[in-house]
């Protein structure tokens, strides 16, 4: 149901007079008259304890003069309705063992008034009670006024209050009035023209303008409309020149769809070439240590046949078991060396596309490593704390390896860049670290899936680009450090395996990516 804004300023109108009126025909007379009442009660009571005291003296001092005196002291008042005096006389049983008070009252002004001693208030008239005690005799005065007063005062204030409601009222119906006419005409007349002008009619205009917001309002409107209107024109001026290089635009997307393909086989050729400094150091160790181990059973040989030719056999076989222990630390190596070669040739050939069971932990501790030993070939000031937490449950899980191990390359490498520039900072205290976690994640499915988490202690990502760091082409490193390809390609990579990537980071204390593989 459409509510016009005329109804809703009449609604709102309408509220704030019922709510006024509510106040001053209910509320107000309620708590005026409970005022007056508490006020009543009070003075009353007042004056019964001010009678009982005066008889009370009087009786003491057996001056019973006083006690006319004392009662007739609100004799003149003219709410007065009666004042009593009760006395308390105690009735005992033949026993003794019961007794019952029994009130009698012996004098009353007006005399003509014969209240009972229990009387109580009721809407006429207001009993309150003063107690008083002598050794001739106890009891309680009992005083009531008339409520008439009250009542008075009461349809007095009804009256004023109704009165104030119906002028409310009025005003309030003037008031609904001249909004409605002041603010809804004009605002119908501006939403009949954009209707028009949707339509597509843009000699639509507002002719009667105000100089309140809703004129503001209007001028802006034709304003609109005479920007769309010249719009319109250049458009249709310019349709021509957009269909003679419609043809030019296609080519050009043929070019960028070429482009953006090489960028991407440049990507990958950049990964490759940052794993290059790693793979070299790596390479370096097993190595040395073959060329080591070759050295010593070099020598061992030579020491062994001068053994035999001395005859010593003894000695000669002892120094063959060194020369088998060296040989099989070479192979090790060799295998080690073999292992890393191999590790290169899968990263820089082409994708299979073809998921295969792969040692999860194995595979994010690899290119942890080679990422590491690059920048440190790349930059020999270059340290930073490692934490690793791999979960041993985990075992092979079906990946494509050689696009996973670039994901994890590119997170590693994104890291370490991070930590770097925080380095830079100087700040005190700070140790650039980067942990990486793995998990066993059981799948609603009932198969087992990894969680590879990535943290680091760097710079993070402010809260206002956080949505595009997986857009291609975005990049929050300086021009010439960055292509804006490998956080949007290790996306695509982890999203066509089924798995996803997601970024948890705080800027200025570090940033968390969490890869969930099945």
């Amino acid at each position: 149901m459409l509510i016009t804004l005329k109804t809703k300023i009449w609604f709102t109108v309408f509220s704030i007079v019922l709510m006024f009126t509510f106040f001053t025909l209910y509320y107000f007379p309620s708590q005026q008259r409970q005022l007056l009442l508490k006020n009543y009660n009070t003075e009353i009571q007042n004056l019964a304890n001010t009678v009982a005291l005066g008889v009370r003296i009087a009786l003491t001092e057996q001056n019973f003069d006083g006690l006319d005196s004392a009662m007739k002291f609100v004799t003149d008042d003219p709410r007065l309705q009666f004042v009593s005096a009760v006395q308390f006389d105690t009735l005992w049983s033949k026993d003794h063992r019961q007794f019952k008070i029994e009130k009698t009252i012996f004098k009353t002004f007006p005399e003509n008034e014969h209240p009972a001693p229990d009387v109580q208030s009721n809407n006429a008239i207001i009993v309150k009670r003063g107690t008083f005690n002598s050794s001739i005799m106890s009891g309680e005065i009992l005083l009531a006024f008339s409520t008439k007063k009250i009542n008075e005062s009461q349809a007095e204030i009804k009256r004023t209050s109704l009165m104030v409601s119906g002028f409310v009222l009025f005003v309030g119906l003037l008031l609904g009035l001249w909004f409605s006419r002041k603010i809804s005409r004009p605002v119908l007349a501006l939403c009949d023209a954009a209707n028009k002008v949707g339509e597509g009619n843009l000699d639509q205009r507002v002719k009667k303008i105000s100089n309140d917001e809703i004129g503001q309002l209007g001028k802006a409107f034709n304003h609109m409309v005479d920007d769309l209107s010249r719009t319109r024109q250049a458009l249709s001026k310019n349709n021509e020149a957009l269909s003679a290089t419609n043809t030019q635009l296609n080519n050009t997307v043929l070019e960028l769809k070429s482009t953006q393909a090489q960028l991407i086989q440049s990507e990958k050729m950049a990964s490759l070439g940052e794993l290059t400094a790693g793979i070299a150091h790596e390479i370096q160790n097993p190595l040395n240590f073959v060329n080591n181990f070759s050295e010593v059973n070099t020598e061992l040989i030579e020491e062994m046949k001068e053994e035999l030719m001395a005859g010593n056999h003894k000695d000669a076989c002892s120094i063959a078991e060194n020369i088998k222990e060296n040989q099989q630390k070479i192979t090790q190596h060799g295998k080690r060396a073999d292992a890393i070669v191999k590790g290169m040739l899968q990263h820089s050939r082409p994708s299979t596309g073809q998921k295969q069971p792969t040692e999860i932990n194995d595979l994010a501790n690899e290119y942890l490593r080679l990422s590491y030993h690059g920048l440190r070939a790349k930059d020999k000031s270059f340290n930073a704390t490692i934490i690793t937490d791999f979960d041993p449950q985990i075992g092979k899980i079906n990946v494509i390896p050689q696009d996973t191990g670039r994901v994890l390359l590119n997170l590693y490498n994104n890291a370490f860049y991070t930590v770097t520039k925080k380095k830079e900072l100087n700040l005190p205290g700070y140790e650039p670290t980067v942990s990486v976690t793995t998990k066993m994640i059981e799948l609603p499915s009932g198969e087992r899936g990894a969680e590879i988490i990535v943290k680091d202690n760097g710079t993070g990502i402010s809260s206002k680009i956080i949505d595009k760091i997986f857009h291609p082409f975005f990049t929050t490193k300086p021009a010439g450090e960055g292509t804006g390809l490998g956080l949007s390609l290790s996306y695509d990579i982890i999203k066509a395996q089924g798995g996803t990537i997601e970024v948890e980071t705080t800027e200025g204390e570090g940033s968390v990516f969490m890869i969930l593989l099945h």
